[in-house]
């Protein structure tokens, strides 16, 4: 009875009532993004709760990234969607708003968030940051200095981590096979 009224006190919904709501809202954002996907991007649950996914992003068109295939980490907490998701690169990239660590630095996750946005809203944003990157607040900063400084030189070493992380796979397996032929 006490814990009852501790929730109560609280204006809380009880735990198993607040994850159903949030696992259907995930089984809800996961059927959009099966059924009506963003272009270039791609997103699927790793467990049954849906606490960890997996997405994949491809490099946009004209960007130092095209032809790239970014594969990244979120964990979605219990409290989603009242709070956001953690999303982190695997794949690694040089970009000014992503850490060396794949972490990204994105103001709509971490300081903008709302119910009204989604996992694909989410992937979308990092997907235009791979665009326009800001580069006022940056999580690496020299690359954001780069950036600004020189813009082919950043958009070379961009191409080159891109070709060497993100593109490394398509080209053994083109090698292989015209090797064979």
């Amino acid at each position: 009875m006490h814990i009852y009224l501790g929730f109560m006190s609280e204006k809380s919904t009880p735990p198993i009532e607040e994850n159903s709501w949030r696992h259907r809202r995930l089984r809800s954002e996961l059927k959009t993004l099966k059924t009506d996907p963003p272009e270039g991007i791609q997103a699927t649950p790793l467990d049954r709760h849906c606490c960890h996914w997996q997405a994949s992003i491809t490099g946009p068109q004209g960007s130092p990234y095209e032809g790239g295939l970014f594969l990244l980490y979120l964990q979605i907490p219990q409290s989603y969607p009242m709070r956001p998701p953690k999303v982190r690169f695997i794949t690694k990239i040089f970009h000014p708003n992503i850490s060396r660590h794949g972490d990204v630095g994105l103001d709509s996750i971490h300081h903008n968030w709302s119910l009204a946005l989604t996992i694909s809203k989410v992937l979308i944003s990092i997907q235009s940051l791979l665009t326009d990157p800001y580069c006022t607040v940056c999580m690496e900063p020299a690359i954001g200095e780069l950036f600004k400084r020189d813009r082919s030189q950043f958009d070379r070493m961009a191409r080159l981590c891109t070709w060497k992380f993100a593109m490394h796979d398509y080209v053994m397996a083109w090698n292989i096979d015209t090797n064979g032929v």
